[in-house]
């Protein structure tokens, strides 16, 4: 896969994560509820996460693929 940034090939992998993973807007404390307009990617507090992945060395850009796992959008 080419590199969105700089076009340059990005190593496959994985990105994990040891409990919850929430994509936000804005940075904010966080709390165990999403609020509107963010995605939980993932919560497992138990296992971790882990997300198949894209990364760039080149530019430092991750792109990673959400769509299996148990996402919920707010």
């Amino acid at each position: 896969m080419r590199c969105p940034g700089c076009g340059e090939e990005m190593e496959p992998g994985f990105l994990q994560s040891g409990q919850r993973m929430v994509w936000v807007k804005t940075p904010h404390k966080i709390s165990l509820l999403q609020k509107k307009g963010e995605v939980l990617l993932g919560n497992n507090v138990f296992e971790g996460l882990s997300f198949e992945a894209y990364i760039c060395k080149s530019c430092k850009k991750v792109l990673l693929d959400y769509s299996t796992s148990d996402y919920k959008e707010k």
